[in-house]
C-alpha cells in the first residue's frame, strides 16, 4: 500500500508573536480554502490545517507544489495578510492510504520528513524547503532564494500596489484603474518593486519542473 506522494507542508513564521487582534487563523483558513478551490483537480489530499499554525496536503505533481506556492504567496498578498508562511516541499513515502477528504490519519516517512523539513528550514533561517528527489533540485533551490529576496523587500503597506502589478500586465491597466496618473509613473514604481524579476524567477522555476 505504501507509495510515495508530493507533500506540502507549511506553518506561519513566529505566530506566537503576532497581535491576537489580528485574525491570522481567520485569515489562514480562509487562504487554505481558497487554494483547495483553485487546485481541486490536482489535489489528492486538501490543505489541512492540523496543529493550529501548520496545514498539510498531498498533490499529483511537482509543478503543482511549486505553482500551489505562487499562488498561496499571491493570494496571501491580495488579501492584505501580514503573516509570512515557511514552507516544506516533499516527495516521500505515505505507508497508509491516502485520506482524499481531509490531510488526516495518514503516516509514513515523507510525511515525517516534511514536518522535519520545516524545522530545518526555520533553523536555518530559509523559507523554504525541497526534497523532491530531482536532479534540478539545486537549481530549485536557488532559484527560490532569488524568488524569496524579492518578496522579503515587499512591505505589507504597499500589498496593494504589489497585488495590483500582480494581477495586471499592462503598466497602462495600472493607470486606466487610477492606480497611477501616468504609466512613467507605474513603470518607475514596477522597477523599484522588482516585478518583472518577479515574473521572470517565477518562469524559469516553472521550465526547470517542465524540462526536468
Amino acid at each position: 500500500m505504501a507509495a510515495c506522494h508530493y507533500i506540502i507542508m507549511a506553518d506561519i513564521i513566529s505566530s506566537r508573536h503576532i497581535k491576537k487582534e489580528h485574525d491570522f487563523m481567520g485569515q489562514f483558513k480562509s487562504l487554505t480554502l481558497k487554494a483547495n478551490q483553485q487546485f481541486k483537480s490536482q489535489i489528492i489530499s486538501p490543505l489541512t490545517i492540523t496543529l493550529g499554525d501548520e496545514f498539510q496536503g498531498i498533490v499529483d505533481t511537482v509543478q503543482t507544489l511549486f505553482e500551489l506556492v505562487f499562488f498561496l504567496e499571491e493570494q496571501r498578498i491580495e488579501a492584505g495578510y501580514t503573516f509570512q508562511l515557511r514552507y516544506s516541499l516533499v516527495y516521500g513515502e505515505i505507508e497508509t492510504k491516502v485520506n482524499t477528504k481531509i490531510a488526516y490519519e495518514m503516516y509514513g516517512s515523507g510525511l515525517t520528513q516534511a514536518r522535519e523539513g520545516l524545522q530545518v528550514a526555520k533553523e536555518s533561517g530559509q523559507q523554504y524547503y525541497i526534497d523532491v528527489k530531482s536532479v534540478q533540485e539545486e537549481h530549485l533551490r536557488l532559484c527560490l532564494k532569488l524568488y524569496q529576496s524579492i518578496k522579503s523587500e515587499w512591505k505589507p503597506k504597499e500589498y496593494k500596489v504589489i497585488a495590483a502589478f500582480l494581477k495586471h500586465n499592462d503598466y497602462k491597466d495600472l493607470e486606466k484603474i487610477g492606480l497611477y496618473k501616468t504609466r512613467s509613473g507605474a513603470w518607475k514604481k514596477g522597477k523599484s518593486l522588482r516585478i518583472q524579476e518577479y515574473h521572470t524567477v517565477k518562469e524559469l522555476i516553472l521550465l526547470i519542473l517542465k524540462n526536468g
